[in-house]
């Protein structure tokens, strides 16, 4: 019984100690952040991140980092992240960003838009970016969005998506397809065969009307 008290006691005497380790270690200058690390980020910079962090001087890498996570998702552009500590100074912080598919004219120069068509603040030439052109517009963004993830190698061939009332197109460098609003991804998938199967044969088009599916209607084709 008195082995099981003074055990029970020297447990609590050590996480004492351990608290009142990490309280110390919180003031001591070498355990204050001196480096911001970004991953996971194609287009916002680490500079851009340390300003939205807004690390207090004499900050603690053992400070709560909760309030540096949500600074950090209330950047324009994040769709998570994360925010770890690497000792003795760094702060590491971890962000999927929104992901564009399509560039917009706006203002006179071109801007990256998500799959709900809005504009993201990201430089299109960081990296720069070989992507369809399309207004910012959510029905023609999320076309784009269902062409990528259904069909990625037509994705890469489209030049631009346009309306064409109240149907929609993508303009290929073969000729253009037309859609109905909210194509599906299979639908989107079954054009393609067709697309693939007329390359195979050898035969141009110049339209593929894919607005009476399960029919395609093909315009245009050599023989």
């Amino acid at each position: 019984m008195k082995r099981d008290v003074v055990r029970g006691l020297g447990a609590v005497g050590l996480v004492l100690a351990l608290v009142g380790g990490f309280r110390v270690a919180r003031t001591l200058a070498f355990f204050r952040v001196r480096r911001v690390e970004l991953a996971g980020a194609r287009y916002l910079t680490p500079a851009g991140v340390a300003r939205a962090l807004a690390i207090a001087p004499g900050r603690s890498v053992f400070d709560g980092t909760d309030s540096l996570r949500e600074r950090v998702r209330g950047m324009l552009g994040v769709v998570e992240a994360r925010v770890a500590r690497r000792l003795p100074g760094t702060i590491r912080v971890t962000v999927r960003e929104a992901e564009p598919v399509a560039l917009a004219p706006r203002g006179g120069r071109l801007v990256l838009v998500d799959a709900g068509g809005r504009v993201l603040p990201f430089d299109p030439t960081r990296p720069a970016a070989d992507l369809p052109l399309a207004e910012a517009d959510s029905e023609l963004a999320g076309l784009l969005a269902r062409v990528r993830e259904a069909e990625p190698a037509l994705y890469g061939r489209v030049e631009r998506v346009v309306r064409v009332p109240p149907d929609v197109a993508i303009e290929l460098d073969a000729g253009r397809i037309l859609f109905r609003s909210g194509v599906s991804g299979e639908e989107i998938r079954d054009v393609s065969l067709v697309a693939d199967l007329l390359a195979r044969q050898g035969r141009r088009w110049r339209e593929l009307d894919a607005r009476f599916l399960p029919h395609v209607v093909i315009r245009g084709a050599s023989a």
